[in-house]
């Protein structure tokens, strides 16, 4: 059964590029990160609170592989170093959008404190 969608990055799909905010009618059980059911949430007219603008969020969720989501911006430049499950990485998102801060890249340890950067152990 075909059902309705809103594209929420830009997407090329069925041989067209879809900007986003245009709605698309497609027979698929499971849609990707870049759409959302059209009509499901009627808050979605209302502007959203967090750094938006008419193109949409700047930080949004994207699938990396392997059942992995990375966050990404409005670019599609990966930011931060956030890994996670796609909810987490939806949580994420929204948190950065609503003004949250990256958290930067864990440092490297090295237990014997050699200067060695490389992360591997001494041979």
């Amino acid at each position: 059964m075909p059902k309705r969608y809103e594209v929420l990055e830009r997407s090329f799909i069925n041989g067209r590029l879809y900007e986003p905010g245009e709605t698309v009618v497609l027979e698929i059980d499971s849609p990707g990160s870049n759409l959302k059911i059209a009509g499901a949430a009627k808050a979605a007219a209302a502007p959203a609170p967090g750094k938006t603008n008419a193109d949409g969020p700047e930080y949004s969720a994207k699938h990396n592989g392997g059942g992995r989501y990375i966050i990404i911006g409005k670019t599609g430049d990966r930011v931060g170093e956030f890994t996670g499950t796609k909810d987490e990485a939806e949580a994420e998102a929204v948190r950065l959008n609503d003004g949250g801060e990256i958290t930067p890249a864990p440092g490297k340890t090295n237990a014997d404190d050699d200067n060695n950067d490389n992360g591997l152990p001494d041979a």
